[in-house]
């Protein structure tokens, strides 16, 4: 799982940050947080990355402190309608892009109509294409 993105962090390490994964215990934290368990992608992506930046694109699952970003913007865009189902993951507060623990897809969510758009077949897509069009545009 997550080749392509191995093969690209280690391609580009100079400029790629990743703050080193967390265990099990600090998943079980996170998914109690939220009060669901966390699709084995992502659980496998907190353990292999915990935060992950690069060429401007941050996914930050889970950094160094311990503190978790999609936790805290899942838990407030639920309040503005976000199914439980969705993990936020990324975004400017009008759309997000959110990954859908039931099927694994990406969406993109907007806040203003709870709408969702297909956005990538699964994470490791999504993470690519962001940090691909992030290194074309640096």
């Amino acid at each position: 799982m997550f080749e392509k993105l191995d093969e690209f962090i280690d391609e580009n390490s100079d400029e790629m940050l990743v703050t080193g994964g967390w265990g099990d215990d600090k998943t079980a934290e996170l998914e109690n947080s939220l009060g669901l368990s966390f699709r084995e992608e992502f659980k496998e992506f907190i353990r292999k990355y915990g935060m992950l930046m690069g060429y401007g694109v941050e996914i930050a699952a889970c950094g160094k402190s311990g503190n978790s970003r999609v936790v805290e913007n899942t838990l407030r865009f639920r309040e503005m309608g976000l199914e439980d189902k969705y993990l936020f993951l990324d975004g400017d507060g009008e759309l997000g892009f959110c990954l859908d623990n039931e099927t694994g897809k990406i969406v993109n969510w907007g806040s203003d109509n709870c709408e969702v758009y297909p956005e990538a077949d699964d994470l490791e897509t999504f993470i690519m294409a962001q940090l691909e069009a992030g290194k074309e545009n640096w």
